[in-house]
């Protein structure tokens, strides 16, 4: 999940860059845990693969097979959540191990990958293509905060890129995983990267991959508080803070406030003010008494959002309205048999969620080409398929393709600064 006030990208309009937030399924009991063993083999020769690295998506846990293509993890946290296995010249394995078989030996097979395909395909990448798109890649990947600015992909050789021009959008690649150095937060991260495309008319762009985190060793113990103090500020008001609040019933404690947002097109607007001429017609012909209103069934949200939208200039197209939503209006129960220790989180239209905590950083002001007014940051979320995701306490989801921020997660949520699905802030500096 990079620079991005360089203004030849075709993306400064931030209302209209929107992020595909795609995660594992990880969800985590601190009561108990278990082990993970298993056994990887080539699926041709039968023969075990050493040096194989296994991992859980999105965690600092993980380790490698040995001779005998065996592997042990140790500690692992109930739950269900998805393992990567990859190697040198094997595609990858991904699988979501259930709750049941956290216990169980994994019998892996892993496939060789076809050196006359990577030939062919490498062909078709642009031959410069990180001279052409390594900044919309290090833009929409690493980000553009002061964090990211400590961050750097080690291996940049390792990205390829294609141009589709039908389409106008252009896509990454990497045949091995992707070394980044994050000295902002103390990580070093290695990235299985399963997708990346950015749509240049659109301006959006969408991103799917597998991290594994592993702590820095500090020079001092200076060092360890500088990291330990940007990773609680990157926590606050960051997606994952968001939906370990609304998962716990803490939305308000934790300084979240979410409304309805509507998006407004020129026909509804049109529609809204002959309306409006009709009400203020039949307020005159009744001596200013006005039974418009009932005649348009209009109650107190409707007149609000019709009052809104009638103040909309011709460049807006959101309406956000005053009423908070409960959390009770968001989050419903979920069969336990189908997803254990989940809630399901589903809604209609658009949220925009403020943080009250955080005010916009100057980076996102300078993006956003706007004075900094020192507003509280916020983000629009929607469902695009209109399916609802499983939520857990972690703050993890399931299906991270159904959702969508804009705004302030948008340009926040990056690859430098995510964080360890199993990070937990100190509760003694966490307001």
């Amino acid at each position: 999940m990079s620079k991005r006030y360089n203004f030849d990208y075709p993306i400064i309009y931030m209302k209209k860059v929107l992020l595909i937030v795609c995660c594992c399924l990880v969800q985590y009991s601190s009561i108990s845990q278990s082990k993970l063993t298993g056994k990887i083999i080539d699926t041709l020769t039968k023969q075990p693969i050493a040096g194989a690295s296994i991992f859980l998506s999105h965690t600092s846990i993980g380790t490698v097979s040995d001779e005998r293509g065996e592997f042990l993890i140790q500690h692992i946290p109930q739950g269900k959540f998805e393992i990567i296995v990859s190697s040198l010249n094997y595609q990858p394995y991904i699988t979501t191990i259930q709750p049941a078989q956290e216990s169980a030996i994994l019998s892996i097979q892993m496939s060789p990958s076809s050196n006359i395909l990577k030939e062919v395909i490498v062909e078709s990448y642009d031959k410069d293509g990180w001279t052409k798109w390594g900044d919309y890649f290090k833009a929409n990947f690493i980000g553009t905060s002061s964090i990211a600015a400590n961050c750097t992909l080690i291996n940049h050789h390792a990205v390829r890129f294609k141009f589709i021009n039908k389409a106008n959008t252009v896509r990454a690649f990497a045949h091995e995983k992707l070394i980044f150095e994050n000295r902002a937060l103390g990580y070093n991260i290695k990235y299985l990267l399963s997708k990346f495309e950015f749509d240049i008319s659109a301006k959006t762009f969408k991103f799917l991959g597998y991290p594994l985190f592993e702590k820095m060793v500090p020079k001092n113990s200076a060092e360890q508080k500088k990291w330990e103090s940007a990773r609680l500020s990157t926590y606050k008001g960051s997606l994952m803070h968001f939906m370990r609040s609304l998962f716990s019933n803490q939305l308000t404690e934790e300084g979240f406030e979410v409304r309805v947002m509507k998006k407004v097109t020129d026909e509804e607007k049109n529609r809204v003010r002959e309306l409006y001429k009709r009400m203020e017609k039949t307020s005159k012909s009744n001596g200013g008494n006005s039974k418009e209103k009932g005649e348009l069934n209009l109650n107190k949200d409707s007149l609000e959002y019709f009052v809104k939208v009638m103040k909309l200039s011709s460049d807006d197209d959101k309406v956000i309205l005053d009423k908070l939503i409960p959390r009770d209006n968001l989050i419903f129960p979920v069969d336990s048999s189908v997803e254990p220790n989940a809630v399901f989180f589903e809604f209609s239209d658009y949220l925009h969620i403020t943080y009250l905590h955080k005010k916009e950083p100057y980076e996102y002001t300078k993006f956003l080409l706007k004075k900094p007014d020192k507003d509280y940051i916020s983000s629009d979320i929607t469902l695009p398929f209109q399916k609802g995701v499983p939520i857990y306490k972690n703050g993890n989801y399931s299906y991270g393709e159904n959702i969508f921020v804009y705004g302030y997660w948008a340009w926040s949520e990056k690859l430098s600064t995510i964080l360890p699905i199993d990070y937990k802030p100190d509760e003694n500096n966490y307001q």
